[in-house]
């Protein structure tokens, strides 16, 4: 996730920049409502494809197997938690924030229905036409159109404002406000989120006036516009014919219009193309990690990242606690006395969820069956990842019966662990480069698996059809990892000796 802030925050701020130099001072008003909304749909967009096969050239091949053994080398270390609680309280403030611009949106929606009501209405053309007192502002939203009763004593300020508003109902504004304010709910802390609402209520007040002026001259519409100019009572959602921005749409009304320039839109189009390319088709080959050889030595800046393991939401206490008060000691097992430990493998799935839950040893009466209820009912984890995906894991947990010394049952529970399942490889060294490919037990092939040539920083993974291609002295091993896999090493020369 945090990823993808970063991605979408870098993906705005170059579109941004974009928009500032080439278009803002642009009078194709459509032009600019385009970008304003499509850039950010870009934003969204980018980080979620992941398309590492448009970079990699890879084919599948048919490699010779060679030997594989299983090694405890290469231990990729787990992450340091000691930022967890700060972690959780960025989390919390961030939704706190989002709650709260959430609040002040469908708070400005029930404003504008309770306003409606109040006021009376006329229909023309399919739009509602609202007259509203105490002197607030004329503004339009969807469909429904607000006027100042105050307006109506001038009909050729009321027809101007009318016309205006009908504009905004027309090129459809406020589907434009609502998703950008959306997005800014949702992202609150970019700058440039806030930015662009301002652009696009700016872009629709010049689109409304240019609509009006082909109909009216720029004198009269200029002279009312100066004459009814009144603040906006706090409503952030709607279309204003009075906003603010008197002196600017007066300079732009008297500014010819001309086609944005082709070159910009090229260099744009460019952009996008770029930051598509860059984010969305290159995998993240950079990440860093410490972890340990065999001799115990750390090797520094390799590129494999971090495999975490499943995590229990609420912590592994938290997880044991419950295994332990879900568990009942079976009546038949006390009146036997039989205690002992029940191993319960179950499979974490990509979602979190468990299934696949079942007893591996066990010691009857009853027991297996309490050890295996508990755990089916024990919430959902935070999946395993490798390389930031999620990824299936098998693990297990001991669930241990004893009787005290007044025959009373206790349960305890023991340490959860992975159960590693094993992958196959075929690979051969040829021309100064190892190549294969990685299948799983179901012989699937298997992306994403971590490979690393010994006493190097070298290393690459297996692509979707799980091939690689990695350059190394033919003397050197390579140690293949994956989150749920025992570890593997492949024999170079000098290790087949």
């Amino acid at each position: 996730m945090i990823n993808y802030m970063i991605e979408l925050a870098t993906v705005h701020l170059i579109l941004t920049l974009g928009y500032f130099f080439l278009l803002r001072k642009e009078r194709q008003y459509s032009i600019l409502r385009f970008y304003l909304v499509g850039s950010t749909i870009i934003a969204l967009l980018i980080p979620i494809f992941k398309l590492p096969k448009l970079f990699n050239s890879e084919t599948p091949i048919d490699a010779k197997p060679v030997a594989i053994n299983a090694f405890d080398s290469v231990a990729v270390t787990q992450a340091d938690t000691s930022f967890i609680w700060t972690g959780d309280l960025l989390i919390y403030v961030y939704i706190f924030f989002s709650a709260f611009f959430l609040y002040k949106f469908l708070n400005s929606i029930l404003s504008l229905i309770h306003m409606r009501r109040k006021s009376n209405c006329e229909s023309s053309s399919g739009i509602w036409i609202y007259k509203i007192r105490n002197g607030i502002t004329s503004f339009s939203f969807f469909k429904w159109i607000f006027i100042s009763e105050d307006i109506d004593k001038d009909k050729q300020a009321y027809q101007l404002t009318l016309e205006h508003e009908k504009a905004h109902v027309l090129f459809r504004h406020s589907y434009d406000v609502i998703f950008l304010q959306l997005f800014k709910i949702s992202f609150w802390w970019l700058p440039t989120a806030w930015f662009f609402i301002k652009e696009i209520k700016k872009v629709h007040e010049y689109q409304a006036d240019a609509y009006v002026l082909r109909t009216y001259s720029i004198d009269q519409y200029s002279s009312v516009l100066i004459s009814s100019t009144l603040k906006l009572n706090g409503i952030g959602l709607v279309s204003s014919f009075h906003d603010g921005l008197i002196l600017k749409r007066l300079i732009a009304m008297k500014q010819q219009t001309k086609k944005v320039s082709t070159w910009k839109l090229v260099v744009l189009s460019s952009l996008c193309a770029v930051l598509f390319t860059a984010f969305a088709c290159s995998e993240e080959q950079n990440s860093k990690v410490v972890a340990n050889d065999r001799d115990g030595k750390l090797n520094k800046d390799i590129f494999v990242i971090v495999e975490e393991l499943p995590e229990a939401k609420g912590g592994t206490n938290n997880f044991y606690s419950q295994i332990k008060g879900e568990v009942k000691y079976p009546h038949d097992a006390l009146q036997k006395r039989v205690e002992g430990r029940v191993d319960v493998e179950f499979v974490v799935n990509k979602d979190g969820s468990l299934s696949d839950v079942t007893v591996i040893h066990g010691i009857g009466e009853g027991c297996d069956e309490e050890a295996v209820k508990a755990v089916r009912s024990s919430p959902s984890f935070k999946p395993a990842s490798q390389r930031g995906m999620p990824v299936r894991v098998r693990m297990v947990v001991p669930i241990m019966f004893k009787l005290d010394n007044n025959d009373r049952g206790t349960i305890s529970v023991g340490e959860i662990q992975p159960k590693n399942s094993t992958f196959k490889v075929n690979a051969n060294y040829d021309n100064g480069e190892w190549s294969g490919k990685v299948f799983d037990e179901e012989g699937e092939p298997l992306p994403g698996v971590n490979i690393l040539a010994s006493e190097t920083t070298t290393g690459t993974v297996s692509n979707m059809e799980g091939g690689f291609k990695l350059k190394a002295d033919e003397s050197k091993d390579l140690y293949l990892s994956f989150v749920g896999y025992e570890s593997v090493r492949l024999k170079g020369k000098a290790g087949s000796r």
